[in-house]
């Protein structure tokens, strides 16, 4: 919300109509970041933590629901992490829920070797303009997240994370979310040294 109190009164008692015309100005940017999940100064406070993850598995599909019971906004994103078999979460699958605490993933229950996966799962949410919720809510307990087994025939190792928002490309940066910095950098090739003269 912007501050008004310090120099609308001033102006509108030496010139009314900008006094108003300012006002609506900033009543509109305040309505608008409002509705967005924005603060025109800065970052929002993010929403609270989850109460809870909800699991059932299937032959090669894992129905995720998410229980949360506290005020929110109508503009909070949810997101579910899985990770196959690291309950440590070091490279986990982004899945963005959007405003939806529900959702169907299809997944391996094997990997191309036809052993089993153990797949965890946790969750979080954010606004647009916050960073994400740094506690985490998980399938199980942080120390101990619960392993998910399915019990289908299908086959698939899956490929390394490539992390969601403007987190680390190598999905090594759990719980980015929409992202903690406003802008990442691009990322090229590593250069090799420039050979010197022996």
């Amino acid at each position: 919300m912007l501050d008004r109190s310090q120099f609308l009164k001033e102006i509108k008692n030496r010139d009314p109509k900008l006094g108003l015309l300012l006002e609506n100005i900033i009543d509109g940017i305040d309505s608008i970041s409002n509705h967005a999940g924005l603060d025109p100064k800065g970052k929002v406070a993010p929403p609270k933590a989850l109460a809870g993850v909800n699991i059932r598995a299937g032959s090669d599909h894992v129905h995720v629901t998410l229980t949360d019971n506290s005020q929110v906004k109508k503009n909070v994103n949810y997101f579910v992490e899985w990770s196959a078999n690291d309950p440590a979460f070091a490279n986990p699958h982004v899945e963005h829920l959007g405003p939806s605490r529900g959702r169907m993933l299809a997944l391996p229950a094997k990997d191309n070797g036809g052993n089993p996966i153990q797949y965890y799962f946790k969750a979080y949410n954010q606004y647009q303009g916050s960073d994400p919720q740094s506690k985490h809510t998980f399938f199980g307990t942080r120390l101990a997240p619960t392993p998910v087994t399915l019990t289908g025939a299908s086959q698939l190792t899956p490929l390394p994370s490539a992390g969601s928002g403007t987190g680390k490309p190598d999905g090594s940066q759990s719980g980015s979310g929409l992202g903690v910095v406003l802008t990442r950098p691009p990322l090229g090739p590593k250069r090799s040294p420039v050979p010197r003269a022996a």
